[in-house]
């Protein structure tokens, strides 16, 4: 038995005699006459001493580790917050219709001083606004923006002067979130669900 419950028992005897019977009452009279074997005890006392440690040391342990998670967490959070925010467009004035034929007078005097045919052009990253205004200068088109965020979609496009203006509204078209239509001498640009950081 168990000193914590050898007590327990000693206590409800006391409290409540008429529970027992004779012989346990005198059982636990001699079991209180009985000399502790210190021994014992204190290699009892040691083991629990060491469980408590051994308890103290694992709690301390997890929560540190609780501590490092917040920790990281709130690192992670703060650096989404940090990327949304600079990757939020500035404020522009909204151009929903434009038309290229100011910059085309700009492009012919451009041409004219060149003796040859254009050469291939490579847009890196360049907005579809400045992109359709030196297309629509080389095939005589007008455009207009049928959604204000179409100007501002970044492409990378790889124009060719042999290309067809058909040729180039097709491959335009094969970009996701972009839809050109021609119409007469006017091409209508739109765009649909443009992605924050497309803009």
């Amino acid at each position: 038995m168990k000193p914590t419950d050898r007590k327990l028992l000693y206590r409800d005897m006391q409290e409540e005699p008429d529970k027992y019977s004779d012989q346990e009452i005198e059982a636990m009279m001699d079991d209180l006459d009985q000399v502790p074997d210190i021994e014992e005890a204190w290699q009892q006392f040691e083991s629990e001493e060491l469980r408590v440690k051994s308890l103290n040391s694992k709690l301390l342990k997890i929560a540190a580790s609780f501590i490092g998670l917040l920790f990281v967490s709130g690192m992670a959070i703060a650096a989404i917050h940090i990327v949304r925010q600079s990757r939020q467009p500035q404020p522009q004035e909204k151009t929903v219709t434009t038309t290229a034929n100011s910059q085309l007078s700009t492009l012919n005097s451009q041409l004219a001083k060149q003796d040859s045919l254009p050469q291939p052009r490579l847009y890196d990253n360049v907005p579809l606004g400045e992109i359709l205004s030196e297309l629509s200068a080389y095939y005589n088109i007008k455009v207009e923006y049928r959604t204000e965020d179409a100007p501002r979609l970044r492409l990378f496009y790889n124009w060719k002067p042999e290309y067809s203006l058909e040729k180039v509204i097709e491959m335009l078209n094969n970009f996701e979130w972009l839809e050109l239509e021609l119409e007469n001498d006017t091409l209508y640009v739109k765009s649909t669900a443009i992605p924050a950081h497309d803009c």
